[in-house]
């Protein structure tokens, strides 16, 4: 679990202007914004674009916003963190939508290009096997695809639990529920991402 007083601290760095504090909240939250785009871009946009394309342009944008951001909680952050994700890939299914890019009108070529045409996973420490990459990234593409075989309501749940870190009570909140009701329709959720990775 992370040390959510450290980002707290990072933040404040950042508004006392300093410039390495912007690295640090960088490399924190890097592999997280990578699995939120992975998950959001869905599988045609993973086709036509590099999600560290789409990750950098989420950090870059993030970061020059953060000197303004006022930190009351970690799931505040998260949630910004997010609307820019949102924001960025939205931009990107426009640019992709416009007639003359059109994903429906298009015929596929031979070696056209993968979901592993990128790599899926930052991974920290000893360096890995070929073969475990290879393994991470299946697992990764495994789950994408789980992910969107889910109800949206479900998707977005599981997103806002696991890869932004919201609390049930925040989103009982936003959504006018019980933090109870919350948590059963997240255990619903679970259950059926559970089935659907098994299927896959």
């Amino acid at each position: 679990m992370e040390d959510f007083g450290t980002t707290r601290i990072l933040v404040a760095k950042v508004h006392d202007g300093d410039r390495e504090a912007l690295n640090d909240l960088c490399d924190r939250y890097l592999t997280r914004v990578l699995s939120v785009v992975r998950i959001r871009l869905g599988q045609n946009l993973r086709q036509k674009v590099e999600s560290w394309d789409i990750v950098q342009d989420v950090m870059i944008d993030a970061l020059r916003g953060v000197e303004k951001f006022d930190f009351r909680s970690e799931g505040a952050f998260l949630k910004y963190l997010n609307k820019v994700v949102e924001n960025r890939i939205r931009d990107e299914a426009d640019k992709w939508a416009a007639k003359k890019r059109d994903a429906q009108r298009e015929v596929a070529l031979d070696g056209a290009r993968s979901d592993q045409s990128a790599n899926p996973l930052k991974i920290s420490g000893a360096v890995p096997t070929p073969s475990r990459v290879a393994s991470l990234a299946e697992d990764l593409l495994q789950l994408e695809a789980a992910i969107e075989r889910l109800p949206e309501e479900y998707r977005e749940l599981v997103i806002a639990l696991k890869l932004e870190g919201r609390t049930w009570q925040e989103l009982a909140e936003e959504m006018g529920k019980s933090p109870d009701a919350i948590r059963m329709q997240a255990n619903r959720a679970l259950l059926a991402l559970n089935k659907a990775f098994r299927e896959n």
